[in-house]
């Protein structure tokens, strides 16, 4: 009778801990993302509206290089078209503690003359602009020393600035894994700009 006793319980205790066992066997096999239940849309759009809101509150000048702004809706950022005084226009925007520029050469449709990457890489040294590149061609940047190294093959991203005290960094693929992406439904490129957003939002070395 203490035998049936102890496997009733047993058998109880097992079925508690059943949920908890799936949780963790769905995790292993997703590699560690989407493992939890997925948000609905409106909590996804909130959720990515609160870091962009986390980015917005940077006081950081947002650029697109001939690109329309992209993102979430509440993002503040501008386009410009060219990269000289009157395309940068930072009289104007020279209220803002940081200027990011965005070089978005994901899909291939945007292609940068050595004028424009030699002015890229004067903005990086005497303008103190933080550089994200989303793209796969490094070599350019190489060429013209906005990144002193090639990163490992497949990376699609990079940010690239000089820090408070002159020294360069860099961090490749910091947009190419979007493990944490509150949002579903968006394409490969999307994903990647979503998460650097994100990460601009969250890191605080970006800025330090």
């Amino acid at each position: 009778m203490r035998f049936m006793k102890n496997k009733t319980a047993m058998a109880i205790a097992l079925l508690g801990l059943l949920p908890i066992i799936v949780i963790i066997v769905v995790f292993s096999l997703g590699g560690g993302k989407a493992a939890m239940a997925p948000f609905s849309p409106d909590a996804q759009r909130k959720i990515m509206e609160d870091y962009t809101d986390k980015l917005n509150n940077r006081n950081a000048d947002i650029i697109f290089y001939k690109r329309d702004p992209e993102g979430p809706s509440n993002l503040k950022a501008r386009r410009i078209n060219a990269l000289n005084d009157q395309g940068l226009d930072l009289a104007r925007y020279g209220s803002y503690d940081y200027h990011v520029l965005i070089i978005n050469e994901l899909d291939g449709s945007l292609r940068l003359s050595i004028e424009e990457l030699q002015t890229v890489n004067k903005l990086l040294k005497e303008k103190n602009f933080r550089i994200v590149y989303l793209g796969s061609n490094f070599r350019q940047l190489v060429d013209n020393s906005i990144i002193s190294d090639l990163p490992s093959e497949g990376t699609k991203s990079i940010l690239t600035f000089y820090d408070k005290h002159g020294a360069k960094f860099s961090d490749s693929k910091f947009a190419d894994d979007p493990i944490a992406m509150p949002i579903v439904g968006l394409d490969r490129n999307q994903e990647i700009l979503y998460t650097a957003i994100e990460e601009l939002a969250n890191k605080d070395l970006f800025w330090n």
